[in-house]
């Protein structure tokens, strides 16, 4: 649990942020790597809108908190021309505060940076903070800056950051998001009319350095790709950021129903969590949609938010997919594209080879006009490509394909809105079915997702009928009382810390009454034993120190579908940890 955010995260309330633990755990480890100088500079692959920006403020705030020898440094590219002197003097700026900040704790220095534009507000806070030796980079800057010399400034800039981290002994992480638009959107001279279509190429060397490697992403994955093997071969390696785990989705779901108080069932949540397969922006949009009839309570008005967001102009889903498409489809410049990835779409479940598609959809154009064509789609991350030749496929997603429909299919084809809207409805349908199979399985009353239950009754029931709830629960102190909690969540401690574990329930409180930890087993037929109990009462211990809490108002507290193992239950008592198995904990 992060405690201060450094750095404001686009994600807003920094409880949003949900999930991502395996690539978390995967980047820390990246990270501490660095000190040993073993980290290769990484670039995270993935389609936009699926939190890469959120992943690269969080593993920033993560090592900024921690403080363990990692210095981190986090810049956005903003899509708009750029004057190559006025990106350089921004670039390096911001480094500089960050690095203060990181070196003072002052975090001030991180948000005000953005207004900090002026080598004068840099002069002042290095004297003040008596950073002597970051002068002279500041005087570098500015004759280089004054003279005009962009070739030297931006070779420079982009080598401050390492070479700092060598003259101090340090270590640096360089987080650089929509690193595509180094190449796209810098130019030359002042008018932008002469662009810098290399200036990515400029980190061949500079991303080989092991005490301060890079870590980029970028939101249109074939272009990215592109530049990475055309510009900077070998010199980075990918990762792929996939959509969330069923678990991590449906963790999100709760999560941001409980924040923004919209009502959910177990069936419409599991729904959700399989129409938007795992995409945290569909997630998040279906939840805090602004259709005026939102209902998340049935299939019926899931589906009826689901159309008002992807078919409806005023949908978030809808808008942000067309914007998309509009940039994508005017580079291309051609009907034919939409033709080809509207026949991608009709065969969406079977690769298509180049020669269908020529044939099929006629198409006046020379063998390598259709190659370019193709190439342009695949750099756009509107298609895919298959493992052998030219064989193609449409993006595997729910709902882009049917966006994209929506959005050209009447120009070139025979679909209509009432298709795509069935074509939703027999989805949820077949999803609905697999949740009542599911159900069958783990039978209704012990509940899919017993954990978000407890919680669910925690934060809206409990506390209103604390004596009821009282009598389903065994060994509780007599002065024990269930209130309104400040927040109840599940608690994952960082990976920076020695001891990775997990709590299922955190009811947090203020001081004078008790926070509530809890452990939750919905298992069939396994009861609770002495081991987990065990196990169980330690973390208790872990979350007392981490946290710095007053354990005499800390409660334990274990549920169990399955009951419990007698040996369970006494070591639970002899260490105060309260417990229950009563239905009426799962009884909404």
């Amino acid at each position: 649990m992060i405690k201060k955010m450094p750095l404001e995260e686009k994600i807003g309330n920094p409880d949003l942020f949900t999930g991502r633990k395996q690539e978390i755990h995967f980047f820390l480890k990246w990270m501490s790597n660095i000190q040993q100088k073993s980290s290769m500079s990484t670039a995270i692959l993935s389609r936009r809108k699926t939190g890469k920006t959120a992943l690269l403020q969080r593993l920033y705030n993560l090592t900024f908190e921690h403080n363990q020898g990692i210095i981190p440094f986090y810049y956005e590219i903003e899509e708009g021309k750029q004057w190559c002197v006025d990106f350089c003097q921004r670039f390096f700026l911001k480094f500089i505060f960050q690095y203060i900040a990181y070196k003072t704790r002052n975090t001030t220095y991180i948000n005000k940076s953005i207004e900090m534009n002026h080598l004068e507000h840099a002069k002042e806070i290095i004297q003040k903070e008596a950073f002597d030796y970051l002068q002279d980079y500041l005087r570098s800057l500015e004759s280089l800056v004054n003279n005009e010399r962009i070739d030297l400034l931006w070779s420079f800039v982009r080598n401050t950051p390492r070479t700092i981290a060598s003259q101090q002994n340090e270590f640096i992480v360089q987080m650089i998001d929509e690193f595509q638009f180094l190449n796209s959107e810098i130019y030359r001279d002042k008018e932008t009319k002469n662009q810098m279509n290399d200036f990515a190429a400029g980190y061949m060397s500079t991303a080989e350095y092991k005490n301060a490697p890079l870590l980029i992403s970028g939101s249109w994955v074939g272009w990215l790709m592109d530049e990475l093997s055309t510009m900077l071969p070998g010199r980075f390696q990918t990762l792929p950021l996939k959509n969330l785990p069923e678990d991590e989705s449906l963790e999100m779901i709760h999560k941001y129903s409980k924040l923004y108080q919209i009502t959910i069932t177990e069936e419409t949540a599991f729904l959700i969590a399989q129409i938007a397969e795992g995409n945290p922006f569909y997630i998040s949009t279906l939840i805090q949609s602004n259709y005026m009839n939102k209902d998340l309570t049935t299939k019926k008005g899931l589906l009826q938010t689901l159309e008002y967001e992807t078919l409806n102009t005023n949908g978030m889903i809808k808008k942000t997919w067309k914007d998309y498409f509009r940039a994508t489809i005017k580079k291309i410049n051609s009907t034919h594209a939409k033709k080809i990835v509207l026949y991608l779409c009709k065969h969406k479940h079977r690769l298509v080879s180049k020669n269908e598609i020529r044939t099929q959809l006629h198409l006046p154009m020379t063998d390598d006009q259709l190659d370019n064509k193709m190439e342009a789609l695949l750099r756009a991350d509107i298609i895919n490509r298959g493992n052998f030749g030219y064989q193609y496929q449409a993006v595997s997603d729910n709902i882009f394909e049917k966006v994209f429909i929506s959005e050209y299919a009447s120009d070139v084809d025979d679909f209509t809105p009432e298709q795509i809207s069935h074509a939703y409805e027999e989805m949820l349908s077949q999803m609905q079915n697999n949740y009542f199979k599911l159900l069958g399985k783990y039978n209704q009353q012990k509940g899919l997702f017993a954990e978000y239950t407890l919680i669910d009754q925690l934060m809206y029931r409990a506390w209103k009928h604390t004596k009821t709830f009282k009598a389903m629960t065994h060994n509780l102190p007599k002065n024990f009382q269930f209130v309104q909690y400040d927040r109840v969540w599940s608690y994952k401690s960082s990976p920076l810390l020695s001891k990775d574990f997990q709590l299922d329930i955190f009811a947090q409180t203020q001081a004078g009454n008790y926070s509530l930890v809890g452990e939750v087993k919905k298992r069939d037929t396994k009861k609770f034993s002495l081991k987990e109990a065990q196990s169980f009462i330690k973390k208790i211990h872990w979350l007392i120190q981490i946290e710095k809490l007053d354990k005499r108002w800390v409660q334990g507290f274990v549920y169990s579908v399955s009951g419990f193992y007698r040996n369970a239950i006494q070591c639970l008592e002899k260490n105060g940890i309260a417990w229950s198995e009563h239905p009426g904990w799962l009884e909404p």
